[in-house]
């Protein structure tokens, strides 16, 4: 039986007159239902938001896919036709962008955006498409009158709660929130959270949601993939995660959280003494780690299983 979700050594650059930078380095990740939750946290530069952008296949410009597949319910996203490709990314899997708040056209209302998106994939008159993008609005928490408003008349709570309903609009299998909270003040992001974790249970999503914020992931999540410079270092259930952190990054990751001790993560007054250069074909946190051992700069880790079904890449283990 297909994954839902299945992304295989996927490798992604982006090119420059002068070179590459390599944005993910075999990343390999699941979705095996529908109500699956899983955080994807690290800090920024990580590769989060081009591992989603790559599930949407939407790596565009200068960005290129080099390597690995992504597939839908066995069916591969990046070869799908235009059309396929369109319902794909609305029906089956759905995206709350990075900053999306700040993209809404300002010449249409807030109702106005959640009308086109269910007419354009679905067909149905204006005013079917009307009163369901009023009671999807209504459910995210806008007030009817609120809906007839213009994105520079709203909050930015407000323009966040249209987007997520833009959004859940047709109902898709998966939905992907990239740091759908990071520009709002901690009360309207406590507010805008709830609301995704009421619909995804409500509508029995699946959900990837992506933050550097690794602190917002209880509550909304039971699973937890880390990752650093492109690659994934750790996974398993969120419990076990904070309980018990595996890789050295992910325990400096918990501990910054916690401690608000943002050096903790990569300590700028620490460097293993060794060359640069030699860090490249081992492990990526070999420089900033105070555990590493000759063989992390030689020998990138893999991903392998440990403690009952817990993975972490770390020649540690």
């Amino acid at each position: 039986m297909s994954k839902l979700l299945e992304i295989t050594n996927l490798s992604v650059k982006y090119f420059t007159a002068k070179k590459s930078i390599t944005a993910l380095n075999s990343v390999s990740l699941t979705i095996p239902s529908n109500k699956y939750t899983l955080g994807l946290v690290g800090e920024s530069g990580s590769g989060k938001t081009t591992l989603a952008l790559s599930i949407m296949n939407l790596i565009e410009g200068s960005g290129r896919v080099i390597a690995g597949r992504v597939e839908y319910n066995g069916e591969d996203v990046l070869s799908m036709p235009p059309k396929r490709l369109l319902s794909y990314r609305w029906r089956e899997v759905s995206m709350v962008f990075q900053s999306a708040m700040n993209s809404l056209s300002p010449v249409k209302t807030a109702l106005s955006h959640i009308e086109e998106v269910i007419r354009v994939h679905e067909h149905v008159p204006r005013p079917i498409a009307r009163e369901r993008g009023l009671a999807l609005l209504e459910e995210v928490g806008l007030d009817r009158e609120q809906t007839n408003l213009y994105p520079h008349e709203l909050s930015g709570g407000m323009k966040q709660r249209v987007v997520i309903a833009m959004a859940l609009a047709l109902c898709p299998k998966i939905l992907i929130a990239d740091e759908p909270t990071s520009a709002l003040d901690v009360v309207t992001q406590k507010k805008i959270l709830l609301i995704l974790k009421e619909k995804v249970l409500k509508m029995g999503l699946s959900l990837i949601f992506i933050t550097h914020e690794i602190t917002l992931l209880p509550g909304i999540v039971e699973n937890i993939v880390v990752m650093y410079s492109g690659e994934i270092v750790e996974m398993g259930s969120l419990r076990d995660v904070f309980s018990s952190p595996l890789h050295p990054y992910t325990q400096n990751l918990i501990k910054s959280a916690l401690t608000i001790d943002k050096n903790s993560i990569i300590d700028p007054n620490y460097r293993n003494e060794q060359p640069n250069n030699v860090a490249n074909v081992g492990c990526k946190y070999a420089r900033f780690c105070r555990f590493a051992l000759s063989r992390c700069w030689q020998e990138k880790p893999c991903l392998r299983v440990v403690n009952g079904g817990r993975l972490v890449a770390c020649h540690l283990y």
